[in-house]
């Protein structure tokens, strides 16, 4: 009987120490979001005025979306520089031509939008 009793406890406090070891990670993965995103989002907040909030968008060292954030930026820009090259290629028109890049750098945001923006 206290052999059983033994093996049942062993069992418990085996079973209690996985247990433990996943609410740790959990919660040190939690940790680990709200230290990234409260140091993402602390310079906008310390910002005064709705401009400078926008303009002055910094993001720390080793901020997990950095990549993604570069890598759809850099996807933006090569759009909007395919479609230059062709309206430059295309139309003689100087006017035709500043007219089209100030189109693209106008709709750029909402070419962004329409890409990215996951609701």
């Amino acid at each position: 009987m206290s052999k059983e009793r033994a093996r049942r406890r062993a069992e418990r406090e085996a079973a209690a120490e996985v247990e433990r070891r996943k609410r740790d990670a959990s919660r040190k993965r939690a940790q680990q979001r709200a230290a990234v995103v409260g140091s993402v989002t602390a310079p906008a907040t310390k910002a005064q005025s709705r401009l400078s909030r926008w303009w002055r968008r910094t993001y720390p060292k080793g901020d997990p979306f950095a990549r993604g954030r570069r890598r759809r930026t850099m996807v933006v820009v090569a759009i909007l520089l395919v479609v230059q090259v062709l309206v430059w290629i295309v139309t003689p028109s100087w006017v035709l031509r500043f007219c089209a890049l100030a189109l693209s750098l106008l709709l750029a945001p909402v070419l962004r939008t329409l890409l990215y923006d996951h609701r």
